[in-house]
């Protein structure tokens, strides 16, 4: 399963080692650029793939994917992708049974007007949970999803020790700190802080020490291709 469709999702995908007819699923949060430009490119390469692709997201989100398709392949007809969409609900939270002993737990975060934006979580069964959480706040529904998760992946798209004076709130993403205080609030151990922003990238150790705040939280800023084990 893939998460989020980003631009350069194809130079990823083979970068991991793997085909686009390797992925079954994807689940993107919401159809901000960042988070949805690349699922053109997908189910183009997804052509020869013997299985269909299923796509789980909001309905705004699954309408502007659709939109991506038919303008980016104007030549193709949408039946040719071989696509399974499945709407999640924007408005409360849900659950969804992925086949395999996989369920995906999805709840609506906040987000700017106009724009639904969701968080999930992925539970195995007789394994690990990892919840995912990007694009928006410090919040409770945050601390509730990830409650007792194995791993939490939150982004971190500003810093509160590197960038004192800046809110992230009214632009809806969060800092290193708020990601620490989020993963300890609902009990996880493990906290992966990614979507970083260019001014805060290239000091990985700083978010650490920021997230961590003198706990035992284990926290990492994993780089393109980690490979986590849960």
């Amino acid at each position: 399963m893939l998460i989020e469709a980003g631009p350069t999702v194809m130079q990823q995908i083979h970068r991991a080692g793997f085909e686009a007819a390797d992925v079954e699923m994807v689940f993107v949060s919401h159809d901000h650029g960042d988070h949805a430009l690349g699922f053109p490119m997908l189910a183009l390469n997804r052509l020869s793939a013997s299985t269909p692709l299923n796509v789980y997201a909001g309905l705004d989100t699954l309408t502007t994917l659709r939109i991506l398709l038919a303008l980016t392949w104007r030549g193709l007809k949408t039946h040719q992708f071989e696509i399974t969409w499945h709407a999640l609900s924007e408005e409360v939270a849900e659950q969804v049974n992925l086949g395999a002993g996989v369920v995906m737990r999805t709840v609506p975060v906040p987000a700017p007007p106009g724009v639904s934006t969701l968080a999930a979580r992925w539970t195995f069964s007789g394994g690990p949970s990892v919840a995912f959480v990007t694009d928006t706040v410090a919040c409770s529904e945050a601390v509730d999803l990830a409650r007792g998760a194995d791993l939490l992946i939150h982004e971190a798209s500003f810093s509160a020790t590197l960038q004192p004076d800046i809110d992230p709130r009214p632009i809806y993403h969060s800092t290193a700190r708020q990601a620490g205080e989020i993963a300890r609030a609902a009990g996880c151990p493990r906290l992966a802080l990614v979507h970083l922003s260019p001014q805060v990238s290239d000091s990985p150790e700083a978010l650490v020490e920021e997230a961590r705040a003198g706990t035992g939280l284990d926290v990492i800023v994993p780089e393109d291709g980690d490979v986590l084990r849960v």
